[in-house]
């Protein structure tokens, strides 16, 4: 079953701003500007508005879409893929102390 267009994979997952900042912090401009085509992440999730809510307390998203777009955007494959990436490089440099 098509639920408004989506394709059977809806994620559904809880967006604080706890974790926007995060997010932020993960994907600074350096990671950003090095490993997509954006700017910031900012930049980022405003190219991605069509897909994604980032102002709503609970992102809800077509995965496929989602990840089409991240592969658009970047060298990642998935949304997954460029989180672990960015999780990955924000750990190496040291993290929030960086």
């Amino acid at each position: 079953m098509t639920l408004l267009g989506y394709d059977g994979d809806v994620v559904r997952i809880p967006f604080s701003a706890e974790t926007r900042a995060n997010l932020e912090l993960i994907f600074n401009d350096k990671f950003m500007q090095t490993y997509t085509n954006c700017n910031s992440f900012e930049e980022f999730m405003f190219s991605s508005a069509v897909i994604v809510n980032w102002d709503d307390k609970i992102l809800v998203y077509s995965r496929s879409r989602f990840d089409t777009f991240v592969t658009e955007v970047s060298g990642f494959k998935t949304w997954d893929e460029m989180l672990h990436k960015g999780a990955e490089i924000f750990e190496a440099e040291g993290g929030e102390d960086s």
